[in-house]
């Protein structure tokens, strides 16, 4: 098998840089961060949250087995010459990587919406995922061995299961974004139990990490791949440094209902169909649970009272609940976080001598931040209304 070497002159003919070479020691680097990542991810949790890894740090274990794939890179990093280590490299980011980022992506972020379903689509995202870096690069190996030209028609069916990883990798970012949207609109109590910025970034670095992917695929450039990885060799130095600290808040952990019902139900339309099929007097009595277990029994005072632990204690339909608070109450945030601001006026009259973070503790508030943020959240809605 003939390899293939590629120079170019930078400055001058004599000054040339041997390209594999060079992009071998980018795959070597990105390896080494990867398994630095894994490590770190697996081995360290800050304290006290270690003792709760599962609320403050979900999707851990997917993330370190995801970092530890970069060891397929291995033959390319070894010697970066032969067509088909090369073939690796190109069917590792595409699409294995996007298999891995959707995966990342959903793993964390289904786990802090109590949403299992997301193992279903990320199992059969896998098999071009997975496919494109394992049985291309083989076969076409086997193929050039028994000398058959396979090298082009391998990247092809590279190229198209990286389309097809790329449907999913879309549908993913759509979903987190549906799910950061969804805490505007009334899911959480303690606007910090779901990292809404967090998911926001993320979801725009994945969007700039796949079309960087699709270039240095399109381009079949080594450069081009020394500067992706390179590129994301940073990224996950940036990511490691962002999840470290926990991004969700909370004081103390609550009970989890058995089961809660998928984020695919609390739909806008199915929320209207719900309150349309409601009769006055359905409504005014779940209303009155609604009361009852929030007002009466002061659920409100729970740092991280959720819609789905007001339907099950009030013993009715999540979408039901959802959509009453968003027609009749003024939204499940609101409501409850008047309630909170309202019970923290009243406690600061009766003990004049509390100081503020007692008052905000004993008003249902998670933290300080969480208090002036809900406080500014509520006067801006006050003044726009």
């Amino acid at each position: 098998m003939e390899y293939i070497s590629v120079e170019f002159a930078i400055f001058a003919p004599e000054m040339a840089v041997d390209i594999p070479y060079v992009s071998g020691l980018t795959t070597t680097f990105f390896i080494a961060v990867n398994l630095v990542f894994a490590a770190v991810r697996w081995f360290h949790m800050c304290r006290p949250y270690d003792k709760d890894p599962d609320y403050y740090y979900p999707g851990r274990r997917i993330a370190t087995l995801v970092s530890l794939s970069a060891l397929l890179l291995i033959p390319y990093a070894w010697n970066p010459y032969p067509p088909v280590h090369w073939l690796i490299v190109k069917a590792y980011f595409l699409p294995a990587e996007l298999f891995f980022l959707t995966i990342m992506l959903l793993s964390y972020f289904g786990n802090v919406m109590q949403w299992e379903k997301w193992k279903r689509p990320a199992l059969w995202a896998g098999v071009p995922g997975l496919a494109g870096l394992i049985l291309v690069p083989t076969l076409a190996g086997l193929f050039q061995r028994w000398g058959i030209g396979s090298i082009p028609l391998a990247n092809t069916v590279v190229l198209c299961l990286g389309g097809l990883m790329t449907l999913v990798c879309l549908w993913a970012v759509r979903t987190v974004l549906h799910w950061s949207r969804r805490v505007d609109d009334e899911e959480y109590s303690n606007p910090h139990d779901f990292p809404q910025v967090f998911a926001r970034k993320n979801v725009y670095r994945m969007l700039v990490t796949l079309a960087f992917i699709w270039v240095a695929a399109l381009s079949d450039s080594r450069a081009v791949m020394a500067l992706l990885q390179l590129y994301m060799s940073g990224l996950s130095v940036l990511l490691l440094i962002g999840i470290l600290p926990p991004q969700r808040q909370r004081i103390e952990k609550q009970d989890v209902p058995a089961e809660p019902e998928p984020a695919e139900e609390e739909t806008a339309s199915s929320t209207e169909f719900y309150n349309r099929t409601l009769s006055e007097s359905k409504a005014l009595t779940i209303l009155s649970a609604i009361s009852e277990v929030v007002v009466e029994q002061q659920a409100f005072l729970e740092p991280h009272l959720t819609i789905q632990d007001v339907a099950d204690r009030a013993g009715y339909n999540r979408t039901y609940i959802a959509g009453l608070f968003k027609t009749e109450l003024g939204g499940f945030f609101h409501f409850i976080n008047t309630l909170r601001l309202e019970y923290a006026d009243k406690y600061q009259k009766e003990h004049p001598d509390a100081t503020l973070s007692e008052i905000i503790s004993e008003s249902g508030f998670a933290s300080r931040t969480t208090y002036y943020t809900v406080k500014a959240r509520l006067q801006k809605e006050a003044g726009n209304s």
